[in-house]
């Protein structure tokens, strides 16, 4: 809680003020109490004088009736107490009570008048209950040394204490509360200067930096003390302003790199993320201030290697967080903490495996026909089979060659879609009438197989109109490849939801593996390699359909069932009617 500092000052007076009255009051009750023990400890003992003198002349008489003798001359309480500490006689106690009286052997005064001098002790009895002060000295009674004690009440001279207490209380606190009105005014006088510049402060402070104390101080240091602020004030706009300028140049950087930018604190967290780290790392968009990393990095490898930069220099590290390769880069601050950078090579990952599948494949792909050729060339160049084998080989070369032919087509036109080189054309097109013309290729194969066709349906979409006839074909070929004689194929066009057209291309062939069936449309990827290839297959026919279709706005997926025939479904934009 922060108070004002006149409230401050006042409250140092009254803490001053009300200390000394404290004091004062402590220490004169204390000193008169003193002074006036002392005085009682002098009367006391004086009358012990006197009591000593009587126990020794009245030899006759017994110890109890002796003691009430005492009392009746000095007003005290008298006890008459032997060597062993046995009270043989009290004023303040029956003859019949005598007995129950507890030893006073080790009382202070005792103990003092046994060593040979007047003593006196403070207590409360715990005979009659009340404050005493004790006075005891030697004496003899009928020839036997006896100690002679005398006890006086401290009640008066308690309440004379109070009441001094009292008064000398009463006047400090007159002259307390006379002094902090002076003091209030003085420290309202001293703090409204203050107070005034305070506020322009917290102006200051706000960024309001056209504020100015007024020279008006009436002391010569509060003064100086305004001329400062008002030079600070100046300073302060010139440097923020520039700070403000590489503050937003900075972050404007930081922000548009394509790398990830953390920097932590020296005990892990977070101080700040730009926009690139917030996506790699999945950090919240509304960052907590100084967020400790293990509530925001769930990955261990990741987690752990950021604690670690933080405390020690750690080399370039690739680290894979879910689906994303990360080369993550620290460096640790000179004034605690560290910088950390992510740079995501996922896509160049990626592309070194296409690269690699690619010549892994091809090179496979081509092989195969090469040494078949290869072969059949060399048996023909050795010697001069008959003409029926030489018939066999010649078209066995001729159907290699076509077959690497199909292979370095749609590699080239793979290759075309992928990089970019082909854009999709946006005219209205049938799509029963492209699929019943794209089929009109096929009717000699088909026919041959006895492999029928049928349509149903139409729609009118948004395409590229060769583009989608090389959709057709692909699928028509995959089909008749899988299907057995007396097969059928068969689309279905229909309009969707969201303005999409969608076409069903189904047959009842040999269907594909539900393990196999995620990965179709990957390029050179066959759910039956043997059969596939034995039917001139490239493995690409599937992967260039998912690129036209995506390049023409649409979506394709495959539905299938070993044995039961497969269903690829592929939506276009629909024309508006």
């Amino acid at each position: 809680m922060r108070v004002r500092i006149q409230h401050a000052l006042f409250a140092g007076f009254l803490g001053v003020t009300g200390l000394l009255v404290l004091l004062i009051v402590t220490l004169v009750a204390r000193g008169l109490r003193q002074q006036l023990i002392a005085t009682y400890e002098s009367e006391l003992e004086r009358e012990l004088a006197l009591a000593a003198t009587m126990v020794q002349r009245l030899p006759e008489a017994d110890a109890d009736s002796l003691a009430h003798t005492i009392t009746a001359l000095v007003q005290y309480r008298v006890t008459l107490i032997d060597t062993t500490g046995v009270v043989v006689g009290d004023s303040y106690v029956s003859a019949a009570r005598l007995r129950g009286v507890e030893n006073h052997r080790h009382r202070p005064e005792v103990e003092g008048a046994l060593a040979g001098h007047v003593s006196f002790s403070e207590r409360q009895s715990a005979t009659v209950g009340v404050p005493l002060l004790y006075g005891a000295r030697m004496s003899r009674f009928r020839d036997q040394p006896v100690i002679l004690r005398i006890a006086a009440p401290l009640a008066t001279i308690d309440e004379t204490v109070a009441r001094v207490r009292n008064l000398v209380a009463v006047t400090g606190l007159l002259a307390m509360a006379l002094s902090l009105l002076v003091a209030y005014g003085l420290a309202v006088a001293l703090a409204r200067p203050t107070v005034v510049m305070a506020e322009q402060a917290r102006q200051l402070a706000g960024g309001d930096f056209s504020t100015r104390v007024p020279r008006r101080a009436w002391m010569a240091e509060l003064a100086e003390l305004a001329v400062a602020f008002n030079r600070l004030s100046d300073e302060l706009r010139a440097r923020v302003f520039d700070l403000r300028r590489d503050r937003d140049e900075m972050g404007a950087l930081i922000d548009t790199m394509a790398e990830g930018v953390v920097a932590l604190s020296d005990d892990a967290r977070v101080v700040r993320a730009n926009r690139t780290a917030h996506e790699l790392l999945g950090l919240p968009g509304d960052l907590p201030p100084f967020a400790p990393v293990g509530t925001l990095v769930r990955q261990t490898e990741l987690r752990e290697l950021l604690e670690e930069s933080v405390m020690r220099p750690v080399q370039t590290r690739e680290v894979q967080v879910a689906e994303r390769y990360i080369l993550v880069s620290s460096r640790r601050l000179d004034h605690g903490g560290a910088v950390t950078t992510f740079l995501d090579v996922t896509e160049i990952r990626r592309l070194e495996q296409v690269r690699r599948d690619f010549v892994a494949n091809a090179s496979h792909e081509l092989k195969t026909p090469l040494t078949a050729v290869r072969g059949f060339a060399e048996t023909l160049l050795e010697g001069d089979p008959p003409s029926k084998l030489k018939e066999e080989f010649l078209i066995a070369i001729r159907n290699n060659t076509l077959r690497m032919q199909r292979l370095v087509d749609d590699l080239l036109d793979l290759s075309r879609l992928e990089s970019g080189g082909w854009t999709a054309g946006h005219e209205e097109v049938s799509l029963l009438a492209s699929a019943r013309e794209a089929w009109s290729q096929f009717v000699d194969v088909a026919e041959e197989r006895g492999v029928t066709f049928s349509a149903e349906g139409d729609a009118v979409a948004v395409a590229d109109r060769q583009g989608l006839e090389q959709v057709y074909r692909n699928l028509m070929e995959n089909s008749l490849r899988h299907t057995d004689e007396g097969g059928h194929v068969h689309v279905a066009v229909t309009c969707c939801a969201e303005g999409m057209a969608e076409v069903a291309f189904s047959d009842d062939g040999e269907g594909i593996p539900s393990r196999a069936l995620p990965r179709i449309f990957e390029r050179f990827y066959r759910a039956d390699s043997a059969r596939a290839r034995d039917a001139g297959g490239t493995g690409l026919g599937l992967a260039i359909v998912r690129h036209l279709v995506r390049a023409m706005g649409g979506q394709v997926r495959a539905e299938s069932e070993l044995g039961k025939g497969t269903t690829i479904r592929f939506t276009l934009p629909a024309a508006s009617s």
